[in-house]
């Protein structure tokens, strides 16, 4: 892998981590403020927002470790000339 595409895969890996996040963030503000006695299910959508924040804390969680093992590999991983 070249020097060039290591940087991209860890920039656009960094960019969906930060968009998990904030999908997360999302998430938990619909569960302020869109839930009703039930607690999880949308009052507005009718989705499941628990199990939505948990897959999200998953996504950013795997996505935050990625990016760590690419930095922390990229000696291995780039191509020396």
């Amino acid at each position: 892998m070249s020097d060039r595409q290591h940087t991209a895969l860890i920039v656009l890996c960094s960019l969906a981590a930060l968009w998990a996040l904030l999908s997360l963030f999302g998430v938990q503000v619909s569960l302020k403020y869109e839930t009703g006695v039930d607690g999880c299910l949308s009052q507005v959508s009718g989705r499941d927002l628990c199990a939505r924040a948990i897959q999200m804390k998953w996504v950013t969680g795997a996505l935050v470790v990625i990016v760590m093992l690419l930095i922390g590999f990229s000696n291995q991983l780039i191509k020396k000339k």
